[in-house]
């Protein structure tokens, strides 16, 4: 399947075919790629009205709600889909911002991690 190029913006929740003035990271995709981000996108927006919702609590500690560690985990999910399918210069970027796992141990690649010859993020 052909790869085109797609602008994320993760904090809009967003995917464009034209990059813009807002925060995002560039990816080579399928459409079935594309569609499947959208839909961690979409979740992500719903985790973020979820925590949204809690934070107006001010008695609840956001340390240990269950929205919250799914918004976190949701947010990981998507660098970690963007990283797969990312350009060299997004992965740098994801990278440098140092919130996978994964890239801080190199032990990953190593047989018995997933995928033979592949990381846990599906790259060589």
């Amino acid at each position: 399947m052909d790869k085109q190029r797609y602008y994320v913006s993760v904090s809009a929740c967003m995917i464009g075919t034209e990059p813009s003035l807002t925060d995002q990271l560039t990816i080579l995709a399928t459409k079935e790629e594309r569609d499947q981000l959208l839909r961690l996108l979409e979740k992500e927006q719903k985790r973020t009205e979820e925590t949204y919702l809690r934070a107006q609590i001010p008695y609840k500690s956001a340390d240990r709600d269950k929205a919250t560690r799914k918004y976190n985990d949701a947010l990981i999910d998507i660098y970690r889909f963007i990283y797969r399918v990312g350009t060299i210069e997004t992965r740098r970027h994801i990278e440098y911002m140092d919130i996978l796992e994964e890239l801080r141990t190199p032990d990953y690649r190593q047989k018995g991690y997933g995928h033979e010859g592949t990381d846990s993020l599906g790259t060589r």
